[in-house]
């Protein structure tokens, strides 16, 4: 039923996977707490080839320290942390490592004769490991051999129980009762925590095991394996050779994550009646010797000798948590002050903008924001203090002091203007927003172009710093008013001023980017002309449609669309904090009942100002628009596009509003379902580490899409070129679909190697 079948439609059934939760760490692989860092597996990417590469990276991070102590605490001794030992051996640095276990216990937990991939193939290795395709028991040898040979600082069975702060440097304690004095800890213990449970009835029963280790166990008995991963279907493939029977059991409708090889390994097996798979089904029980599980169309009980629980494991967050490292998207007290400094600014902003021509008031209620602003901004200020700053960045330093000019400049004007009647250059709080929205966009937008290298971010960039700066700023601020004032434009009387901006309303050239229903000024406009009524059908109804269908959505929201300038510069170092939940995936139709209201709004408008030529009685129609016009205009244009959509910059994402509630947004979502544009995978690159979703800016599970195969065709996508960029294996590429094939984009949207 409508809307429910609409949505269905609109959606059809994109992936809605969640992200998985790791530590917050910088691009340098620094934590909140200073020199302290993690590399490896717990940084979010599976690969033993990189996490051997960030133990080499991470030493040109650690800052030197004179102090009479150790040059770092490594915790851990995987490929990351043996890797990272050894480079500190070649830097002649002074080191210690800690391991809990055993070296390489992560790969000694494998199943036997587990395959190894040593990818992504391209990267040339500083490390002194070597990491090379082979089997467990190869690898293991060759790191025995290796650390024989080469022996490093190595202590096994100490396992940290406590990092303290002492000043500039580290205490490390373990649970046996040494300590170690440090200016820096490197962790490097992977994210192998506690296993995934199922939270069953007989999930506690001896004959149930979270890691298969040795598949020679299953011989001549009844197994069943849980779960829809590698690990998985590696278990069902290596247990074939021994077990009575194999059953695997997934939650999902298809196999989405394995590697492409383990795939058709397993689909030849199941096509022989060696391993039965059931899809769509779930454990719901397990007695001492069955298993039962619930299926689509019935429930079935399954023999079982062994039952294997291989559906991935946590993060070891509660012993990060205790040392005081902060958690992906988890929100500290200074955040949430941070937040309101910044949602008080923002309604400071809009409402003050809006104030000299809204009613009155918006101006007290801009004032009161300010001044909450100013207390929760001085309020984060000294909690920055009392914590610590940590290491000097000048790139955090450039754009901490921009952002603190432009709060001060903009609270300048306003009082200005609103309090002592003096506006500042003589020119309204609005023009000089404009003018911040602008200088924002081109500050942020050349950092973007310096970090994000890639050919694609550079042109998309300039695009959006051009668009911005010269037609959303220079053009209907100063330019035509100029033009105008010296009679360039015409006579009154003539077709410039009268049909394109009549009455010298020169914000009107806003309409030329800005389309219906984004701006509802382009034909919701009581003295509209038949040139913005011809323009805004066409370019909302027939320029975007075309656009959108080449190139997707993204060609307006990514390329031209100035929320999306603020977004892609401002909001860039933020895009991994868009919410993935459920209640987003479901908040994100919000915008197709603003589009709804928009057109009634505008419909019922036109026909009153073209119909009560015709009929008088339809003036009638414009005051039931207009009535609820100003409403509209509050809530969504001030309040959602404006105060909510800057107010949730840091502590949320900078597309909230553009994927949530944009009006124009969800007219194209109609349009990009019949889009050619597609983000291609090539599914047996893919590693299923989870970047590409983290990093959507528009809360889209691309990794569903990748690891799949399947081109990705969310209405959603703002062509961003996040997931593209960042992909560790060059999983990604941008392209269309059309009656020859595949055709990739011309601009290059990977990472320049």
């Amino acid at each position: 039923m409508w809307p429910s079948s609409y949505f269905r439609w609109l959606t059809k059934s994109v992936p809605t996977g969640p992200v998985e939760i790791y530590p917050e760490i910088s691009e340098t692989y620094e934590t909140n707490l200073p020199n302290v860092f993690i590399i490896g597996d717990l940084t979010g990417v599976p690969l033993l080839k990189l996490a051997a590469e960030s133990g080499v990276n991470v030493w040109k991070h650690i800052r030197e320290n004179k102090v009479d102590c150790l040059d770092a605490v490594i915790i851990g001794s995987g490929p990351a942390g043996l890797s990272c030992a050894y480079e500190a051996s070649r830097l002649g640095k002074k080191y210690i490592v800690l391991e809990a276990n055993l070296p390489f216990q992560t790969i000694l937990s494998y199943p036997n004769k587990k395959a190894i991939f040593a990818e992504p193939k391209g990267i040339k290795s500083l490390s002194k490991l070597n990491i090379q395709d082979s089997t467990k028991e190869d690898l293991l040898e060759y790191l025995n051999l290796l650390l024989k040979n080469e022996p490093i600082e190595l202590v096994v069975g100490k396992r940290v129980s406590s990092i303290h702060r002492e000043g500039s440097l580290y205490i490390v304690k373990t649970e046996s009762g040494d300590s170690y004095l440090t200016s820096s800890v490197v962790i490097a213990i992977g994210k192998s925590g506690d296993p995934k449970r199922l939270g069953v009835k007989g999930e506690t029963s001896s004959s149930v095991f979270y890691r298969l280790f040795d598949p020679y166990d299953t011989k001549d008995k009844s197994i069943v394996i849980v779960g829809g991963g590698d690990s998985a279907v590696e278990a069902a493939i290596a247990c074939v050779r021994y077990a009575k029977e194999v059953n695997l059991i997934h939650r999902g409708k298809d196999l989405r994550r394995p590697k492409e090889e383990n795939l058709k390994s397993l689909e030849l097996l199941v096509q022989a009646g060696k391993v039965k798979l059931l899809l769509e089904s779930e454990v719901s029980e397990i007695s001492e010797s069955n298993v039962f599980v619930k299926t689509p169309s019935s429930a079935l009980k399954i023999k079982s000798d062994l039952i294997y629980i291989l559906t991935g494991t946590t993060p070891p967050i509660p012993f990060l948590k205790k040392i005081g490292i902060k958690i992906q998207n988890e929100k500290s007290f200074s955040d949430w002050v941070g937040f309101t400094s910044l949602f008080s600014f923002a309604t400071l902003a809009y409402f003050g903008k809006a104030s000299f021509y809204g009613p009155g008031w918006f101006s007290p209620l801009a004032t009161f924001f300010g001044g909450l602003s100013i207390l929760s901004l001085s309020l984060f200020v000294f909690l920055k203090f009392k914590h610590g700053f940590g290491k000097f960045y000048p790139w955090v330093f450039i754009r901490n002091s921009y952002l603190l000019f432009a709060f001060s400049y903009f609270l300048f004007v306003y009082l200005a203007a609103t309090y002592w009647n003096q506006p500042f250059m003589g020119k309204y709080p609005s023009f000089h927003y404009t003018m911040l929205y602008s200088l924002t966009i081109l500050v942020f937008g050349i950092r973007r172009i310096f970090v994000r290298k890639t050919e694609y971010i550079f042109y998309q960039t300039l695009s959006l710093i051009f668009i911005q700066v010269f037609f959303l700023f220079l053009l209907p601020e100063l330019i035509l008013p100029e033009l105008g004032d010296k009679g360039y434009l015409g006579s009154p009387e003539g077709y410039i001023r009268t049909e394109i901006f009549p009455n010298d309303a020169y914000w009107k050239a806003y309409g030329f980017i800005l389309a219906w229903p984004l701006s509802m000024g382009v034909l919701y406009d009581g003295g509209i002309t038949n040139f913005w009524l011809g323009y805004g059908v066409l370019f909302s109804f027939g320029f975007i449609p075309l656009l959108v269908y080449r190139y997707g959505k993204g060609a307006y929201c990514g390329w031209i669309c100035s929320c999306g300038g603020l977004a892609e510069t401002l909001g860039d170092e933020h895009r991994q904090k868009m919410p993935h939940g459920k209640w987003a995936y479901r908040l994100e139709h919000s915008g197709q009942y603003i589009l709804l209201l928009a057109f009634i709004l505008t419909l019922l408008k036109l026909v009153g100002v073209y119909g009560k030529i015709v009929n008088p009685n339809l003036a009638l129609s414009e005051s039931i628009a207009d009535s609820v016009k100003w409403i509209y205009d509050i809530v969504v244009d001030i309040g959602l596009a404006g105060v909510v959509g800057v107010g949730f910059y840091f502590l949320f994402s900078g597309r909230i509003w553009c994927r949530m509630f944009c009006p124009l947004a969800s007219l194209m979502h109609i349009y990009a379902k019949f889009s050619k544009f597609r983000i291609f995978a090539e599914k047996k690159k893919c590693i299923s580490c989870n970047i590409c979703t983290k990093n959507c800016h528009q809360g889209i599970d691309v990794m569903g899409y990748a690891s799949r195969g399947i081109p990705m065709d969310s209405v959603q996508c703002v062509r961003c070129s996040a997931c593209v960029s960042l992909c560790p294996t060059d999983v990604l590429e941008f392209g269309s679909i059309n009656s020859t094939g595949i055709r990739y984009d011309l601009f290059q949207a990977k990472l320049r190697k």
